[in-house]
């Protein structure tokens, strides 16, 4: 094996196979017909052996109330499900082997424990993996195990070999080539004399025994574990990543207070605050000079998605950004960073405020402006045949607050007597709502709100004459705004309509007074705020249950976004047992956060120049093709089990030979050591030093229930754990660099697979 690279071959097959799989699941649904891994209240291995960074401590820290609270949620009987575990323990030892054959005889592997032969068996599996299990009555920590190959022989060029892939007793999972498996050459006796001892290793070309002590295993509850595993589901859920410390953290507390705890941190401006620190170090790293760039803002995302503490009200930023668009994908914003990243930061500002305020913040965001052209909007002008620019006008409708058709609490569409969609607004409304959104631009002084600088009028960006009115709301100009009489949904209960001669300060109120009222905001906005953060198709009364709490948030209040927030997250559906048709896609940015948390993926010098490098993958942050983004909330993957069953599944419209081929790349990238590219090296480079500790310790099955607790939310399937082990146990060698190998190749088959795509 290559030093950072797993064998052409083995990248070749896992491609086809991810690419097919992925591809699949358009057909069988999200995870397929059954859930895609062990259920969250199963019992998994234990990662347990000693030193074990997590598992070992977890029982000191899981707090009784929040234990009680994921039994609750799960409707787990934790006393049952001990004591079922006990009833059906059994002493097994299972040996994972192939070997060839020669003259139709296959190797003879024997098993000892304790020097007591517990098992003799001829393996005759000469292309794929096989289980033989034995009865082992001695087995516990300390015992001495041994696997040993007596019949060698070579005949006419071919050669009898026994290969071990894994020695397991269903808790404790040893790979022979880690450092506390010997191997001791030799036939017969000679096997056991412990003269010509060798590192262990997969492949016995010559007689000899595999020998070990076997490893303890620390005791955790099924209460903790059962815990841990829903913990870093629910930070799935509500971050842009779990990592050790953050499952660790939650087991002692209860979901609702650390949502209460993250609802209260201090926001900060960290968009605008980057982009200033670069404009402050000179002339030409502002707009307009040699080293201006528009992406700063996309280099500050990747650094507070890693390291920002106030995860939940990023997580919940970035999908307000999914639905309050704007893109730096538009080269109109090209000079215009400082207005994009305070449109970001004014989507973390109220993350968890009332929608009203964040829908008039959006409407007189410059970047807003510019990117949906009602900035300089002009009033119409029947001589000069001019209508005012409906673009704007259209999306607030359409995209931000109410959607094309009316809907049900629950978001399903209403319908006349005809059995038709009833729609939400005509071309009227469009045309009335444009003239509401006349006479905004930039936010100059009030005794220069000139017919020229409304029209003409730009930023200065130079350091002597900055005066940072890109990051103020849009200003009303005199003069400028449309004074017609206007009338929005004219004949529905909800119609509103401004007499003429109005201000634009007075018509924008009444305006979007009018579309926060509606009844299709909770629903609309309810609903795809479920779908960015839990699962792609919530329940008709999942979605009722969240905009119930938008109409009402206990208090009289309406669209109180963090009582929406606390509502999809703590929801039952949320919260429950998983089934096969729940979860989500997880889009190509949130899987790269994910990795990046979980391994501590930092950059060497900060610049986060990795755009070119995960495009292939179908998406690049702030960067979304349109106004609908890098993919609809309504999207239904045609000829599929989604289409059969009129499932929604919006990142599948990402989803193609090329986006997977290149994820599978990106995958392989992430796990032979990091992305981008920086003074010759790799810009971006994980830290895979707890993985090689768990397997220079021997400690394999913990090193997968990392990878689980980390990659999966503790949904990994036992089908993919195997094949895990089936690939770094294929890893030669047992010094140092083969154990990052493996760690690397584990993380490389983890990532490109179906199950990790999918968020349960």
């Amino acid at each position: 094996m290559a030093t950072h690279s797993p064998p052409f071959s083995t990248r070749l097959r896992l491609a086809a196979v991810a690419a097919a799989a992925l591809l699949s699941l358009s057909v069988a649904g999200c995870g397929g017909s059954e859930p895609s891994g062990t259920p969250v209240a199963a019992a998994v291995s234990d990662s347990g052996q000693p030193g074990s960074s997590d598992e070992a401590t977890a029982s000191d820290d899981a707090s009784p109330a929040a234990i009680a609270e994921t039994a609750a949620y799960l409707q787990v009987d934790l006393g049952k499900l001990s004591r079922e575990q006990q009833a059906t323990k059994v002493p097994t030892l299972s040996v994972r082997a192939r070997g060839s054959l020669v003259a139709n005889v296959g190797p003879i592997m024997q098993v000892r424990v304790n020097g007591a032969v517990i098992g003799t068996v001829e393996v005759r599996n000469a292309d794929t993996w096989q289980d033989y299990s034995f009865s082992a009555p001695a087995l516990k920590a300390g015992a001495k195990v041994d696997v040993v190959f007596d019949n060698d022989a070579y005949v006419n060029g071919v050669d009898r070999n026994l290969y071990v892939s894994a020695i397991s007793d269903g808790r404790t999972l040893v790979l022979p080539n880690t450092p506390i498996v010997k191997l001791d050459q030799g036939s017969g006796a000679k096997a056991f004399d412990g003269l010509e001892v060798v590192p262990g290793r997969s492949e016995l070309w010559s007689n000899g025994a595999l020998r070990t002590t076997w490893p303890s295993t620390a005791t955790v509850t099924d209460a903790v574990r059962l815990r841990r595993q829903d913990a870093s589901r629910f930070l799935m859920q509500t971050t842009f990543g779990p990592t050790a410390a953050s499952i660790t953290q939650l087991t002692k507390q209860t979901y609702a207070s650390w949502v209460s705890a993250q609802m209260a941190l201090p926001v900060t401006d960290s968009f605008v605050a980057a982009v200033q620190t670069r404009y402050d170090r000179g002339p030409t790293f502002r707009p307009n000079g040699a080293q201006y760039s528009p992406y700063e803002v996309s280099r500050a995302f990747w650094v507070t998605s890693h390291e920002a503490p106030d995860q939940l009200r990023r997580r919940v930023a970035y999908a307000l950004h999914q639905i309050f668009m704007v893109s730096q994908a538009d080269s109109n914003l090209y000079h215009h960073s400082r207005a994009y990243a305070r449109y970001l930061d004014l989507l973390n500002q109220h993350s968890f405020g009332n929608f009203r305020t964040l829908l008039e913040e959006m409407a007189l965001s410059p970047a807003m402006g510019i990117y949906l052209s009602h900035m300089r909007n002009r009033k119409e002008d029947p001589a000069a045949d001019r209508l005012p620019d409906e673009n704007f006008a259209r999306e607030v409708m359409q995209l931000f607050t109410i959607g094309l058709y009316e809907l049900n609490p629950d978001g399903s569409v209403v319908r006349d007597a005809q059995g038709q969609p009833i729609e939400t607004y005509n071309n009227a409304d469009v045309m009335a709502l444009a003239k509401v959104f006349t006479g905004f631009s930039w936010a100059f002084p009030n005794n220069q709100l000139t017919e020229q600088k409304f029209r003409w009028g730009w930023p200065e960006y130079s350091a002597s004459g900055d005066t940072r009115i890109d990051i103020l709301p849009m200003k009303a100009y005199p003069g400028q705004h449309s004074t017609a009489a206007k009338t929005l949904f004219a004949g529905k209960r909800w119609a509103v309509s401004m007499p003429a001669g109005g201000s634009a300060q007075d018509d924008l109120k009444a305006a979007l007074d009018a579309l926060f009222r509606h009844p299709n905001v909770g629903p609309f906005i309810g609903r795809q705020l479920i779908q960015k953060l839990v699962t792609s198709n919530p329940s008709p009364a999942y979605v009722a249950r969240v905009s119930a709490v938008f109409n009402n948030n206990g208090q009289g209040v309406r669209g109180d976004l963090g009582a929406v927030v606390r509502a999809i997250l703590l929801d039952t559906e949320a919260r429950g047992m998983p089934t096969a048709n729940f979860g989500k896609l997880r889009e190509p940015v949130l899987r790269i956060t994910q990795w990046r948390r979980a391994f501590n993926a930092t950059s060497i010098d900060g610049s986060y120049n990795i755009s070119w490098h995960i495009a292939p993958a179908g998406q690049r942050p702030f960067e979304a093709p349109s106004v609908f983004g890098d993919f609809r909330p309504g999207y239904i993957p045609p000829n599929s089990s989604f289409a059969a069953r009129g499932a929604t599944a919006p990142e599948f419209q990402i989803v193609n030979e090329n986006t997977v081929a290149g994820w599978v790349n990106l995958a392989e990238s992430m796990g032979s050591g990091g992305l981008g590219w920086s003074n010759n090296q790799r810009e971006i480079n994980a830290d895979y030093s707890a993985l090689t500790k768990r397997l220079k310790a021997g400690q394999v099955a913990g090193m997968l229930d990392d990878l689980d607790h980390w990659l999966f939310g503790s949904t990994m399937s036992a089908e993919l754990r195997q094949i895990i082990i089936d690939a770094i146990s294929g890893v030669q060698g047992n010094d140092d660099a083969s154990q990052l190998n493996r760690a690397r190749m584990a993380v490389f088959v983890a990532m490109a697979s179906p199950e990790f795509l999918i968020q349960r």
